[in-house]
């Protein structure tokens, strides 16, 4: 069965005007129709929110698969909820139909998630064709293999195949409300870095600057995000590590790398300090290292080629003396509703860099082989705009010293 919300009008909690995600469900539609797929099934998290808006902390269970259903004819998805989030649906998704699961509390609706996506597919036609689902780069299926076994099994006569070209296509490419989302994100955390580094002391363990971080984040954000510390030699040679119960001591660089959330839209981005006056050779890494950052930054403009921006930071790096410490892969990545997302700015990558794409830039590297110097880290969050860029990471990114 179909219930059907109010969500004809505006509803009262969505993060966004209905228009931006009906304009959201026809571009999916024109991407649909050039690759060939007659339905476009999402399970996962992102893609959930992305076409539907729907606000749920209902996603840290994996026991209640949900979805929606994009039809190559349809301006409308058919979204599929399990029945407790059915009244969250209404008020905070524009999709008018939603159809539950569960078999309690709304009479008549199937027990089995499976069961509502299938009937799903048959009320709009689509038990043929081909089906494009989560498949591939970057992408998660939001149900058990063995449900999405049974989804394919069910639909014999049809061919689920990957989906991911078509939803990076139109994520990559930012609207102006989902970047003005993500100024709001990354204005978040430039207030937390200067909390943070203000408060930075020496003898202060990893985990207590990240508390003090995350609670300044947490005061005007939800969820608040995330905040990574490295520091000292143990961790020089680290990367996407959580902050440590370790004492930050005299000597030691700090790299924080943190991320506010808006309305689900991620900031990322990475600053450093120094407990006490670096040594001279700290100095030299990191002023490379801001060489090659900012080069990176200068080289971002719609129409070159991503690999062209990674090579602007190698370049630096090498003009600096230190290529034999930067063995580089990539030196950064597009951020929106995943807080890594295409496209990726690496060594040799032939992908277009367009107008509204949200970028970091951010080479990171340390003494080879050992590690004893420091990790050297810093990142900015661009978007591209028609002339060039705009970067929304305001915090400074000299070396922040901690008398």
């Amino acid at each position: 069965m179909i219930v059907s919300s109010p969500t004809g009008r505006q509803p009262r909690f969505a993060d966004f005007p209905r228009e931006e995600y009906v304009a959201r469900v026809r571009r999916a539609r024109a991407l649909m129709a050039s690759a060939g797929l007659d339905a476009l099934v999402v399970t996962g998290k992102e893609n959930v929110i992305y076409y539907t808006g729907l606000l749920t902390i209902g996603w840290i269970s994996k026991h209640r698969p949900l979805g929606a259903i994009i039809a190559h004819d349809h301006d409308a998805p058919l979204m599929i909820v399990p029945e407790s989030l059915l009244s969250v649906a209404e008020e905070s998704s524009w999709i008018d139909e939603v159809r539950p699961w569960g078999g309690v509390k709304v009479p008549g609706a199937p027990a089995d998630p499976i069961d509502a996506f299938l009937a799903g597919m048959r009320e709009l036609g689509l038990t043929r064709g081909r089906i494009g689902m989560e498949l591939g780069y970057g992408q998660r299926i939001g149900m058990p293999q063995a449900d999405v076994d049974a989804f394919r099994a069910a639909l014999s006569d049809a061919t689920l195949v990957d989906a991911s070209g078509v939803l990076w296509a139109q994520r990559m490419v930012k609207s102006p409300l989902e970047i003005e989302a993500i100024r709001r994100a990354c204005a978040a955390t430039t207030r937390a870095f200067e909390v943070g580094f203000g408060a930075l002391r020496e003898g202060m363990t990893e985990r207590e600057l990240a508390g003090i971080m995350l609670r300044e984040l947490a005061s005007t954000n939800y969820p608040p995000g995330f905040i990574m510390v490295r520091s000292g030699v143990e961790k020089y040679r680290m990367i996407n590590v959580e902050p440590f119960d370790k004492p930050m001591r005299r000597g030691d660089l700090v790299i924080v790398d943190a991320g506010a959330t808006y309305r689900s839209y991620w900031s990322d981005y990475m600053r450093m300090a120094c407990i006490g006056e670096p040594t001279p050779e700290q100095r030299r890494f990191f002023a490379a290292d801001l060489a090659s950052q900012s080069a990176g930054v200068a080289a971002v403009r719609a129409g070159v080629q991503a690999g062209a921006i990674f090579q602007a930071c190698q370049n630096a790096i090498e003009a600096h003396g230190l290529s034999e410490h930067a063995a580089l892969e990539r030196i950064g990545h597009g951020v929106g509703l995943d807080v890594h997302e295409p496209p990726s700015l690496a060594r040799g990558s032939t992908t277009v860099i367009e107008e509204g794409m949200v970028l970091t830039v951010e080479p990171i590297f340390w003494d080879q082989p050992h590690g004893r110097i420091g990790n050297f880290a810093l990142e900015d969050v661009l978007v591209v705009t028609k002339d060039g860029h705009e970067v929304l990471s305001r915090f400074p990114k000299d070396l922040y010293v901690v008398a």
